[in-house]
């Protein structure tokens, strides 16, 4: 049987493995779009490395938002914090409808 904080460890991290995987992807994405940038400008007057910037940067960002807790209530502990209180508020109200039978 895992112990309190077992359990804590095992969340942490999977947590860190969460933010590695996002930092490797920002990574990937600043080096990439970098060499897009420069082929562009050594090889078109058209300015198409925009486009590439834009479209994945917009995935980057999600990701971000994702696992960089920029909206708290997208990620896993505030999930399990709502479950929680929403069982414990149903229990209340199953207790309180029982008892006044």
């Amino acid at each position: 049987m895992q112990t309190m904080d077992d359990r804590d460890y095992q969340r942490a991290q999977k947590q860190v493995r969460k933010l590695q995987h996002f930092y490797r992807h920002l990574l990937t994405y600043i080096v990439i779009i970098a060499f897009l940038h420069i082929v562009n400008l050594l090889t078109s007057d058209y300015y198409w490395a925009i486009w590439p910037t834009l479209g994945w940067g917009i995935g980057v960002a999600l990701h971000a938002t994702r696992h960089l807790d920029i909206f708290p209530f997208l990620n896993e502990e505030w999930e399990e914090k709502k479950i929680q209180e929403i069982m414990a508020k149903r229990r209340g109200q199953t207790s309180n409808s029982s008892g006044q039978s």
